[in-house]
């Protein structure tokens, strides 16, 4: 598989005592047959429900907690149903093949991380690296703005102004891994958002 990396100016990363406790990844995976993965996967809190399958050394996740306790709403607890998820795996298609495999952790932020991520890419034609890094904004409930460092002044003025209100504190939305293909030459190009620990790395010669 051929892979690269693009450069660009990456964001602070938090200090071990400034994380929040996750237990969400994702991945992206490509290989040379042309063969792409989007992996979210979690175990919800930290060691899920602390019971691990044994002979398998599995975690099983407690995501019953996703749950609303509150009855009545669209995520109320009934049986045989699953709980609402913002687990959002990407594969983008162009004229029937795939050109772009996206995904993040993060929570309810995960949408918005993604639909971000794709924008930038695609619609403002940003280069994947660049895309991933660009600040990131999020809100689930009106007027509170969660946003990231490098927002510009002038659009949170404005979203000001339109009635919004800002957190006091920036904070880090999702954590965002993609993969490019390169519809000229094949080539995947992989970025990792720089928030957390992750890469971008290309292996040659598995069979």
């Amino acid at each position: 598989m051929a892979s690269q990396a693009e450069g660009s100016k990456e964001k602070a990363v938090p200090q071990p005592d400034d994380r929040k406790i996750g237990q969400t990844t994702h991945f992206t995976v490509a290989d040379r047959w042309g063969n792409v993965v989007s992996y979210t996967t979690t175990i919800e809190q930290l060691f899920g429900t602390g019971i691990m399958v044994p002979g398998y050394g599995i975690l099983l996740n407690n995501e019953l907690t996703d749950f609303d306790a509150v009855p009545g709403g669209p995520n109320e607890v009934q049986p045989n149903k699953r709980p609402l998820s913002s687990m959002s795996p990407t594969i983008v298609f162009k004229d029937g093949k795939p050109i772009m495999t996206v995904g993040s952790p993060g929570g309810p932020t995960i949408i918005a991380s993604v639909y971000q991520v794709l924008l930038n890419r695609l619609e403002y034609g940003m280069g994947l690296k660049t895309a991933i890094e660009e600040p990131r904004i999020y809100s689930n409930k009106y007027p509170t703005i969660l946003w990231e460092e490098g927002n510009p002044a002038e659009a949170r003025k404005k979203l000001t102004q339109m009635g919004h209100q800002w957190e006091a504190e920036p904070a880090n939305i999702g954590n965002v891994q993609a993969i490019w293909t390169d519809p000229d030459t094949g080539l995947y190009l992989g970025a990792a958002d720089s928030t957390r620990e992750g890469m971008a790395i290309g292996v040659n010669g598995i069979r």
